[in-house]
């Protein structure tokens, strides 16, 4: 059941409502593509929640049928497939700009609704956004740059300012029209759009109201029409209170204003979306779906509608294969996308999702009824044996139990499993083959839960977070057939009935030990009451790894690290990328100008060697310096007078303690490491408490460097021996060693 997980570059694109958009990483889905066992033909995703699965899918070679039943992310998806050219989003905010207005160009008149003084020189300027504290009213500060004194940067705001913006702040005619091209007077979600409105401030509001009413006199083209519509998607974006200051909200899931926010200048705002939606052109046909002509490889084509409904206009047979990235339920933005598609296109297109208007709040059985919901009928439809893949970026617990519990309602098998639970990202594979569903009682659910848990502590051999637990303990069901029969015994309370089995599951401290702070079941780490012995965890596993890709070839590029590392440990073996990175850094220096990471000219298999041999003479010296009997072997041992060892050494080029943790061998020794491995060693300790306690109580652990130190320090005695070897700890820094 475990798979690889597939991984991709940081996504580096700045397309438009990205803080909207799943987190996919570049090249994951060319990646899973790229597998020869799935099948060429039509890819069927559908949700169409990510513009960039669309995308590398259809440039894989594959045709792509997407359903986008949210209008607001369906022409996020039409203009990153096909983006727009700068010079028509440019002439589009010309023609805005030009409209008259009060006098004056619609430009200057948005421009001016921020208007303030600076506080240098006292000229007028247009602010590029204040900050306002709600809890004040108003706005405490400004953000402008001056082009009389060149002042930029941030201000106190005035009492003008204040008064100004207050004077917007009431309702008047423009929010009116606002809610009222939402939901009109005598509609029972009315109540619902104005509070969905309250995240606006009233300046705003009376901005984006104004330039709407405005666009029917530009008797734009179609091509200009619609870039125009995506300046103001993003200027509806940009202005709402979702926008905190100073740190931003990176992904705000709820539809409520910042503690303080940012108050956009609309214009600016405008100017700002030009760069945003001038995207690299992708190269790829797009076409409305239904269609008269067959899909070739390389198409997409957009369904504005359910998958449901989708499916009735095609035979479903046709399909190869499902792979989508499943949505996360996101009560701001799907409220938001209601009033913006109103704004722009009018409540008729608005109809579909307008339902988003009234639940305010969203949990994870709701999300699983959903995702079964749209996916039911699908199972049944296509042929037996398509693959189906989720992939999920931002895969924390409750997402994973409703993919794994909506996917299997609506008739899905389980196949495959990886998750990384630092990053939280996580692959499923699925199949259409029908599976025989069993019943399953509280007795038998918690024992394979806590079969499940055993099992996944015995591989990875180290304590681990909940995440790792609770996804072997659902998939582990799902697999079984158990699941459906959980959720038909408990109804709705299905997900907190799992929550509180695996909750106690957990709690029980006859098999789990929960380590580390807060008595929450999903902080901290777990461990095993009575861990079998383990000679490597899979930390010391993942080093090695990393080690011998390096000697390998004596440079590798990291993404090709990650990858192989991924490849070797799967499923929910996955380790995460800091660890990668840590251990890359404990033996290569890079990246270079061509991101290649090269093996430090001391960590090749020859050097190292000679190095581990020197601090071997060097330790023998260092004993008889001190008049101990010095016994060689695989431990270097200095005996007192009474033939007893003294101290013991043990010479390591690696971090790999090789089950010392688990036994009693480690008693006495100390482990001498290069110091490159100082970082490393912190960070293992970090990630496992075991580690950690023992080096803080147990023997020392000393670094090459501290002993060609010792060698060369004329004051050292037996007495002031140990105080010496602590002198250096293990840490990244080298400080200057006292010799006197």
């Amino acid at each position: 059941m475990d798979i690889p997980l597939p991984v991709g570059y940081p996504d580096s694109h700045q397309g438009p409502l990205k803080r909207f958009m799943p987190p996919l990483e570049d090249g994951v889905i060319k990646q899973i593509l790229a597998d020869d066992h799935l099948p060429a033909g039509l890819v069927l995703d559908p949700f169409g929640a990510s513009p960039r699965l669309v995308i590398e899918a259809a440039q894989s070679g594959r045709a792509v049928l997407v359903a986008a039943n949210n209008p607001v992310t369906r022409f996020v998806l039409q203009h990153t497939l096909q983006p727009f050219e700068l010079g028509e989003l440019q002439a589009a905010l010309s023609h805005l700009a030009a409209i008259p207005k009060d006098d004056t160009r619609m430009e200057r008149f948005i421009l001016d609704l921020y208007r303030s003084r600076c506080t240098r020189c006292g000229e007028a300027v247009s602010v590029e956004f204040f900050v306002w504290d709600p809890e004040l009213g108003g706005p405490t500060h400004k953000v402008y740059s001056c082009d009389h004194c060149a002042h930029a940067g941030e201000s106190p705001a005035t009492e003008e300012d204040w008064n100004r913006a207050l004077d917007y702040s009431r309702r008047g005619l423009q929010h009116a029209l606002a809610l009222e091209q939402v939901a009109p007077a005598g509609d029972p979600d009315r109540q619902h759009a104005e509070a969905a409105l309250s995240v606006y401030p009233g300046r705003a509001i009376y901005a984006l109201i104004t330039i709407t009413n405005k666009i029917d006199q530009l008797a734009l083209d179609e091509a200009l029409l619609r870039a125009l519509h995506a300046l103001l998607l993003s200027a509806f974006d940009g202005a709402n209170a979702l926008w905190s200051y100073p740190e931003g909200r990176e992904r705000p899931r709820q539809l409520s204003a910042s503690q303080r926010y940012r108050e956009q200048n609309i214009w600016r705002a405008l100017e700002q979306a030009v760069e945003t939606w001038a995207m690299e052109p992708t190269d790829l046909q797009v076409t409305a779906w239904p269609s008269d002509s067959p899909l070739r490889a390389g198409t997409v084509a957009i369904y504005p509608g359910t998958v449901r409904d989708l499916m009735e206009t095609f035979d479903p047979v046709e399909v190869s294969m499902l792979l989508t990235v499943p949505p996360r339920h996101n009560q701001a933005f799907w409220t938001l996308s209601a009033l913006w598609a109103a704004w722009l296109w009018g409540r008729e297109t608005a109809a579909s999702i307008k339902v988003a208007l009234r639940r305010r709040r969203y949990d994870w059985s709701w999300h699983a009824a959903a995702l079964r919901t749209v996916l039911t009928g699908l199972a049944t439809s296509i042929k037996p044996g398509t693959p189906v893949i989720a992939y999920l970026p931002e895969a924390e617990p409750g997402f994973v139990a409703a993919v794994l519990s909506g996917f299997g309602a609506a008739g899905f098998a389980l196949r495959g499993r990886a998750l990384r639970s630092g990053e939280e990202q996580a692959v499923f594979h699925w199949t259409v083959d029908s599976d025989v569903q069993r019943a399953c009682g509280k007795e038998e659910r918690e024992k394979r839960m806590r079969s499940a848990g055993r099992q996944i502590l015995n591989s990875r051999a180290e304590p681990s977070a909940y995440p790792v637990l609770h996804a072997a303990a659902w998939s582990d069901l799902v697999v079984e057939g158990l699941l459906e029969s959980i959720r038909e015994a408990e109804g709705r309370q299905f997900m907190q009935v799992m929550g509180e089995s695996l909750e106690a599951v957990l709690g029980d401290r006859k098999t789990f030990l929960h380590m580390g702070r807060g008595a929450e079941v999903e902080s901290g780490l777990y461990w095993l009451h009575d861990p079998p012995f383990a000679e490597e965890s899979l930390k010391d596993l993942v080093e090695r790894r990393v080690l011998e890709s390096l000697r390998k070839e004596g440079w590798i590029f990291e993404y090709e690290l990650d990858k192989q590392i991924c490849e070797e440990f799967q499923g929910l073996l996955t380790p995460d990328r800091r660890l990668i990175a840590v251990c890359l850094r404990s033996y290569a220096e890079g990246p270079d100008t061509n991101d290649r990471w090269r093996l430090r000219a001391e960590d090749f298999a020859i050097a190292r060697q000679q190095d581990c041999d020197e601090i071997r003479r060097l330790l023998v010296k260092l004993g008889s310096q001190l008049e101990f009997e010095v016994n060689e072997g695989e431990m270097i041992k200095w005996l007192g007078d009474d033939g007893q060892v003294d101290y013991a050494f043990r010479i390591m080029e690696t971090a790999v303690w090789a089950g010392v943790l688990q036994s009693d061998v480690a008693d006495g020794i100390t482990y001498v490491i290069p110091g490159g491995r100082a970082e490393l060693v912190a960070e293992k300790a970090r990630r496992d408490p075991r580690l950690q306690d023992w080096l803080q109580d147990g023997p020392p652990v000393i670094k090459f460097r501290l002993v060609r130190r010792l060698v060369a320090e004329t004051t050292l005695t037996r007495e002031n021996l140990r105080e010496r070897l602590a002198i250096d700890p293990p840490e990244h820094q080298d400080p200057q060693l006292p010799l006197l």
